[in-house]
């Protein structure tokens, strides 16, 4: 309990100001709100024995209205009219800052576990699925903690400070039929701990279906164009109706278990207006309680019935509340694979690379991704990796503009480790254009810029122009300010390659890295892209994973790498004397080339 406590307090403590109303405000308006059964009870005894009765407050009210030249019955009247209007004033006022505290607190939740998740590295995505990851953020913070965080605990508050002021009042009057109401106190305090082991399983199995019904949506609505190419519309259909009926099934559980709890606690506490009832009803008669007592005692009975309930919804609500922090903890728990520690600003970066001794593995893992790599890149040279599938070339490159970092030995740049610089300012020297394009659901304009600053018109034309992408946008519908629909459904494969290297080249880099992204290019257009290249930026550094023979050919130096090793380095001409594995690569991917001409 005490670590959800501090999950909540860092949110907390940013608002002191609502904090501070909630605490304060909250017992001193259930305090005035306690308060008027009591002139009830004042009013109605006075009616009956036609004296103030017997009681320091009413005698002193009374005394009070003969000050002010009122008669009893007036006193106690204006008094109970002016106490219901400020109570009720406050609590319109306390509850204002309760549900605007919700909605903030649902803000920053969401905004929070997104922030994280931004950071974390390909470990973390390998682990959490993508419709696991917005369940946690949508689901378990919308429909579980934005209402608990705030109101849930503050019901909590309010319910407990009525329950000890109610208690207290009703004690002042008769403590001997106190004890009689709070009989029910022991059984749902049984309830509490029985139900409590049922419904954290409850919850946890509901959480765990939302989020496979929500992988089942993201992944058939992702790959729809594959559905459809292999007519698995029906497969898809059944998946997704097996996902629903556990879903539902999970649902009508869980909402079974919290109907049957809470309304144990709402009925269970109901004993009391009966016991008021017949043993008040019994002293009433016997003239051992007055009428007023017992129409104050009546007011108090039910008073407790509904900050009862609250406490009940609070014990069930706070182990579902629990079983979503503990989701959204789980999230936290994962370490960026990257730290942002660095404090060389990166200014005048030049670009030249030395891998040294580099290696990579997953924790956990046996198998080295990259082994014992070293090379160097000079500044201004185009440098191609070659190699099988999974050879290391793209986790390779990843370690440059820090995607991931090695786990041993170390990458320079321009003499300095990149674990010196501000990732931000490493980044925004290095152009990187992974394997498989990602654009969004935007204008081809806003997946060029993404959000950075300092782009005008002028340098984003040339971005495009550098790209060979200018003449496609001149015939889009609305140019460059087109809509290129879910992940680019609207373009091409070689317009998607080009699209996303004018997004790298936009910045104007000093680092380029390609990985394998021209492969939908025409020859005739790679070569024009790479001469346009060339000749505006020639002392760009560029690292390229490419097979593509007429690229190779042009390269200032190759690296062929096997099973993270490198295998053969050297220009072309010297790895194809060598007659090694680049000849074989070269030789098989020119003679396709032959073929597919």
């Amino acid at each position: 309990m005490l670590d959800k406590i501090k999950w909540f307090w860092r949110y907390y403590r940013r608002y002191p100001y609502v904090l501070a109303v909630l605490l304060l405000l909250t017992p001193v308006q259930a305090a005035l709100q306690v308060t008027i059964p009591r002139l009830i009870e004042f009013s109605i005894d006075y009616f009956d024995t036609d004296r103030v009765p017997d009681n320091a407050a009413a005698v002193w009210l009374n005394d009070l209205g003969s000050s002010l030249g009122l008669n009893t019955v007036a006193i106690f009247a204006l008094t109970i009219v002016v106490l219901g209007l400020v109570a009720s004033a406050l609590y319109a006022f306390v509850q204002s800052h309760r549900a605007w505290m919700n909605l903030k607190l649902e803000w920053l939740f969401r905004q929070d576990a997104f922030n994280r998740i931004t950071l974390k590295g390909p470990d973390f995505f390998n682990r959490f699925r993508t419709g696991d990851l917005v369940t946690r953020m949508t689901d378990d913070v919308a429909e579980k903690l934005s209402w608990f965080a705030c109101s849930g605990i503050f019901r909590l508050y309010e319910a407990v400070a009525f329950v000890s002021f109610t208690l207290v009042m009703m004690v002042s009057i008769d403590p001997k039929l106190t004890l009689w109401v709070a009989g029910p106190l022991p059984v749902l305090i049984v309830v509490f701990f029985v139900s409590a082991s049922i419904l954290d399983k409850r919850y946890e199995h509901l959480q765990t279906r939302i989020s496979r019904f929500n992988d089942v949506m993201e992944a058939c609505f992702s790959g729809i164009r594959v559905v459809k190419a292999y007519t698995r519309e029906t497969a898809q259909k059944g998946k997704f109706d097996e996902a629903v009926v556990d879903r539902k099934d999970a649902e009508i559980s869980t909402v079974k278990a919290m109907t049957v709890v809470e309304s144990m606690y709402f009925y269970i506490w109901q004993l009391g207006i009966v016991i008021v009832l017949v043993a008040g009803g019994y002293m009433a008669i016997n003239a051992n309680l007055s009428v007023g007592k017992l129409g104050a005692f009546v007011y108090y009975t039910v008073y407790l019935i509904f900050p009862m309930f609250d406490i009940g919804q609070f014990l069930v609500k706070s182990r579902q509340s629990a079983v979503s922090i503990n989701r959204l903890v789980e999230l936290e728990k994962v370490a960026p694979m990257v730290a942002d520690n660095g404090g060389h600003a990166g200014d005048g970066v030049k670009g030249a690379l030395s891998f040294v001794n580099v290696e990579f593995f997953f924790p956990g893992s046996e198998r080295k991704i990259v082994d014992d790599v070293s090379l160097e890149i000079q500044a201004g040279q185009t440098v191609a990796l070659v190699g099988r599938l999974g050879s290391g070339k793209s986790w390779l490159v990843n370690m440059v503009p820090r995607l991931v970092d090695p786990t041993g030995g170390e990458i320079r740049l321009d003499g300095h480790d990149l674990r010196q610089f501000k990732l931000e300012d490493l980044r925004r020297n290095i152009g990187y254009v992974p394997q498989e394009p990602i654009l969004f659901s935007d204008t081809v304009r806003n997946n060029i810029v993404f959000g950075r600053d300092g782009i005008d018109d002028n340098t984003l034309a040339w971005a495009v122009e550098v790209a060979q992408l200018q003449d496609e946008i001149a015939t889009f519908p609305k140019g460059i300010e087109t809509q290129i629909g879910t992940r680019g459904m609207s373009i091409s494969g070689g317009q998607k390659q080009r699209l996303a290297l004018a997004r790298a080249l936009v910045t104007r880099p000093r680092i380029l890295i390609l990985d394998d992204c021209t492969s939908a290019l025409d020859s005739r257009t790679e070569t024009a892209l790479w001469g346009r290249l060339h000749d505006v930026m020639p002392d760009l550094t560029a690292i390229l994973i490419t097979h593509r023979p007429d690229t190779l050919e042009n390269a200032d130096r190759i690296y062929v790498l096997e099973d993270g090793r490198i295998a053969e380095s050297g220009n072309h001409s010297e790895l194809m004397a060598l007659e090694g594995h680049y000849a074989k690569i070269y030789k098989r991917y020119r003679l396709r080339e032959e073929v597919q001409s």
